[in-house]
């Protein structure tokens, strides 16, 4: 069977146990694999078609069952078809940006009864799939549908302003607008965790004034893990070995080092500590105790000047 994007989200997926992307939108092919993940509820296996073919196949356990299984094949050539018939266990997608309506690897998905072919090609944000991202969300009609035509055109803009609500938790009527704009937290993350380093409390104070309130659980966030690789550094450095920047986990490449280098040298053990801990505790505050923007600025900058 083949059908166009817009028409997955009313289409029985049970009966398939292969299904080929192809089309040539890049988003439009994330948006079919989240949804595609999400209706199976379990996560990718990524393989070569290579691996695919000298994988061997699942056995059953002693009880007729196995755990299922979602294999992602990129990149799927007219090779694959030999090897449909052999895998028996599991559900499999393909992705192909170069197959097109009328190739040989469409058409043998579209014309088999277990095989679902799904054209990739742009398409709007649907009520269906707007219905189906939300669904575990409990929001007012009328947040919906202004969240809705916010986002009609910006799947990706879509999916941050639910992670924020997510992580936001309740909602007051007076907040809803402010998760129906963007905000520059990707910039201003960066230069807050570089101003909170470097102990410079006159940049944190610019890059405060620059943070969505929607924001502050995915900035105590960004923070913690920067401080928590800088605690690394401070045990490395503790007994007095070289630092692997590179090979740590995650690494610190060489653009990153001399930050790193200069809050080594303004940071103690003990403050980077205290501050993780209240990183934690602030965002405990903001979900359940309502902390507000103020107060979580002058508790973290009160770090700064200790």
């Amino acid at each position: 069977m083949k059908i166009n994007f817009p028409a997955l989200f009313q289409t029985p997926l049970q009966k398939y146990n292969f299904f080929l992307i192809y089309g040539n939108d890049e988003e439009v092919f994330q948006r079919t694999l989240l949804f595609l993940q999400k209706k199976f509820t379990t996560t990718f296996e990524s393989k070569t078609e290579e691996e695919l073919r000298n994988t061997p196949q699942p056995k059953l356990s002693l009880f007729g069952n196995s755990l299922p299984s979602l294999t992602l094949v990129s990149n799927a050539t007219d090779k694959v078809i030999p090897l449909l018939e052999h895998l028996k266990e599991g559900t499999y997608v393909f992705t192909s940006q170069k197959a097109r309506a009328q190739s040989k690897l469409v058409t043998f998905f579209s014309g088999s009864a277990t095989s679902l072919a799904i054209a990739a090609y742009t398409a709007p944000l649907s009520s269906s799939e707007f219905e189906f991202l939300t669904q575990e969300l409990t929001l007012p009609i009328s947040f919906q549908t202004n969240l809705f035509k916010a986002y009609q055109n910006d799947w990706g803009g879509l999916l941050s302003a639910l992670d924020k609500v997510r992580l936001f938790g309740d909602l007051k009527e007076e907040e809803y607008s402010l998760f129906l704009r963007s905000s520059p937290l990707h910039d201003e993350s960066g230069f807050l965790t570089q101003a909170f380093l470097l102990k410079n409390v006159k940049e944190a104070l610019v890059g405060f004034s620059m943070v969505n309130k929607t924001e502050l659980i995915l900035l105590l966030r960004s923070l913690s893990r920067s401080f928590q690789v800088l605690l690394n550094l401070l045990f490395i450095k503790a007994t007095g070995k070289t630092i692997p920047w590179t090979t740590l986990t995650p690494p610190i490449f060489f653009k990153e080092q001399p930050l790193y280098e200069k809050a080594l040298s303004r940071w103690k053990e003990k403050e980077v500590l205290h501050f993780l801990e209240t990183l934690l505790t602030a965002e405990q505050d903001i979900k359940f105790s309502a902390l507000g923007f103020t107060a979580l600025e002058r508790r973290l900058l009160h770090c700064l000047k200790s």
